[in-house]
């Protein structure tokens, strides 16, 4: 599916799941990358691309390492899931990830660890 493609679903997903926790959402369709700024102050970043390659970066705040994010973008961390892999809050190095970078079977997962307040613990392993 192309980049475009998955993005209009993954913000059809996002519309849908968070309606009343969206205080704005950005669609960027020539950087392919959406963001969502949400009432809790959490911002969302997903971008896709035309080869694959997908990134879901969660800011928790502005502190260092208040964050977390699932990508493959980079092929060196060791991990089963290579190249896909997680890089937890507060957490340095990356860990097996369940992401694949199809937002239908992604975002489900990535919207309910976030609606449950998982995503910010750093123990969080997949």
């Amino acid at each position: 599916m192309a980049s475009v493609a998955k993005l209009r679903k993954a913000a059809d997903i996002l519309e849908r799941e968070l309606a009343g926790a969206i205080l704005q959402l950005t669609i960027d369709e020539d950087t392919a990358i959406i963001h969502a700024s949400l009432k809790d102050a959490t911002e969302l970043y997903l971008h896709y691309n035309d080869y694959g390659e997908y990134t879901y970066s969660i800011l928790f705040s502005e502190l260092e390492m208040d964050r977390c994010r699932f990508d493959n973008y980079d092929d060196k961390w060791k991990v089963l899931s290579r190249p896909h892999h997680f890089h937890p809050a507060k957490t340095p190095g990356a860990f097996d990830s369940p992401m694949r970078g199809e937002p239908d079977l992604d975002l489900p997962l990535l919207l309910n660890l976030l609606k449950t307040g998982k995503l910010t613990d750093p123990t969080l392993r997949f």
